[in-house]
């Protein structure tokens, strides 16, 4: 039996030691001698009935909080096939239209590239009016919510602006009793003052704009065809939704950026472009500055490998650079709300963690699988359906003409799913939390072979850093100040997610 399944050992200083336990979800304290202990239970080098016997103290301390029993199986939640389609019916909450293949940037860590050869490349086919009528209809006949999110992607979205247009007119036209939440990502270098003039027609729309940083940043990978830099022209986009589109604290007119940080991660980086956003353009408070990682796939960078975190950074956190940085500038009192809005995901995933007082987490969730088509759904250009625009080539789950493949999606993305990760997971403690999903596994013929080396390795690793961060805040900062933040935030994500509130 492999003791590993049991639980996880993590710091967060050099006297600060703690354990989880993966058959309750609960996180006790203990001393170095007992973490040393503990660890040769976790290694095997000693099995938790001589552990008891050789220790009185721990047998009591474990019995009577019920640690330590983590069963070998656990089974998955999955709803009965009859349960899954009822659930698919009426309830799609988003659609996601891919306008076009199309995108006048070549940015040097898009997933479009040849270096990520899991995905699609460039083209100049576009989606047909036929195509996301049909899809839209599929979806919203007989829906049964009072708001649907209606989103576009590319490529560039703009560059078929026409067909975006389109969509909206016909949608609100036709479901006139359903409210519309619009959004769409853009490189902004293809805005113009008449596109805003009719974005300022609509009731209710999110525009998220990809800026990397500075010019000296932004420039390194976001470029054009013909590789110049795009940075004056995403800065002309951006002030002339700043000028004529934002409306501060209109909720129903949103901008937000997106920023891809690139390796070699570090303080100085970091700090650099978030001045650049919030001093240097002095953006309003209420737009916020998202960091995000690469996408996965391989890529040429000019930097040493080796190097990928900088020292700077302070490497307490194994894969997390960026949340990293947050907590430490959070804990050395820079109270910044948007340093919170970094990390209140990863927070809020320790604080709503499965947990059991009383006896073991038997069932686990399906990883951090959403349910195929439930919550969102993603239209290619010719009208494939996917669970959703970051998933690549992978098995459709239906298509515009005949609505979803029930069977199949149920199929693939459930019975074998669970025959092929039930033997993986069961010596795994981060099963109740694991966070992996079809975007990670699924390829083009189903689940990827031999992905648990990198994938589980990475989850557990990112699981174990979201534990240290917590655990950091909750003793070198205020515990008000973090429980306020994630009750923010788990209202706002209450009507999309259905989180609850948590009490830290």
């Amino acid at each position: 039996m492999n003791n590993q399944r049991l639980g996880m050992l993590f710091d967060t200083s050099e006297n600060s030691h703690y354990f989880y336990d993966s058959g309750t979800g609960k996180v006790v304290s203990c001393t170095l001698e007992e973490k040393e202990f503990i660890n040769k239970i976790l290694t095997n080098e000693l099995s938790v009935e001589k552990a008891c016997s050789s220790n009185p103290e721990f047998r009591n301390f474990i019995s009577d909080e019920n640690l330590f029993a983590c069963p070998e199986y656990r089974d998955f939640i999955i709803p009965p096939k009859e349960e899954f389609m009822e659930a698919l019916k009426g309830n799609c909450e988003q659609i996601i239209l891919e306008l076009t293949e199309s995108c006048n940037l070549r940015c040097g860590y898009c997933i479009y590239n040849e270096h990520h050869p899991e995905f699609r490349g460039f083209s100049n086919r576009n989606m047909k009016f036929e195509v996301a009528k049909k899809s839209i209809d599929y979806i919203l006949d007989g829906y049964k919510k009072k708001r649907f999110a209606l989103t576009f992607y590319g490529g560039e979205p703009l560059t078929n602006f026409e067909l975006m247009k389109k969509c909206i007119d016909y949608t609100k036209e036709q479901y006139p009793n359903i409210k519309l939440d619009l959004s769409f990502t853009t490189n902004l270098t293809l805005l113009t003052e008449e596109m805003i003039d009719y974005f300022n027609s609509l009731d209710n729309l999110d525009i998220l704009c990809s800026i990397d940083g500075p010019k000296i940043i932004h420039n390194k990978y976001r470029r054009y065809v013909n590789g110049k830099g795009t940075f004056n022209d995403a800065i002309r986009g951006l002030k002339l939704l700043l000028d004529k589109f934002y409306e501060k604290d209109n909720k129903e007119k949103n901008i937000a950026i997106n920023s891809v940080i690139t390796p070699p991660y570090s303080k100085k980086t970091l700090d650099k472009v978030n001045n650049f956003f919030y001093k240097e353009l002095n953006l309003p408070k209420d737009i916020k500055c998202n960091f995000s990682y690469l996408d996965r796939g391989e890529m040429v960078f000019n930097f040493d490998k080796n190097s990928m975190i900088s020292d700077d950074i302070g490497k307490k956190l194994k894969g997390s650079p960026i949340e990293e940085w947050a907590v430490n500038n959070l804990i050395n009192a820079e109270k910044n709300p948007r340093h919170f809005s970094v990390i209140s995901k990863d927070m809020l995933s320790i604080a709503k963690r499965m947990k059991s007082d009383d006896g073991l987490i038997e069932l686990t969730y399906l990883h951090g699988n959403c349910v195929p088509g439930r919550r969102r759904l993603y239209v290619t250009v010719d009208g494939n359906f996917k669970t959703c625009e970051r998933i690549g080539d992978c098995p459709s789950i239906g298509d515009y003409e005949n609505g979803y493949y029930f069977d199949k999606i149920y199929k693939v993305y459930y019975k074998d799913y669970i025959k092929h990760f039930r033997e993986i997971c069961k010596n795994c403690w981060a099963q109740p939390m694991c966070s992996i999903c079809y975007q990670e596994t699924m390829g083009k013929n189903g689940i990827k072979p031999s992905i648990e080396d990198s994938v589980c390795k990475s989850s557990r690793n990112l699981i174990k850093d979201c534990f240290i961060m917590y655990y950091r805040l909750l003793g070198e900062t205020n515990r008000e100040l973090l429980q306020e933040t994630l009750d923010r935030y788990a209202k706002a994500q209450e009507e999309a997610e259905g989180f609850r509130k948590y009490e830290v």
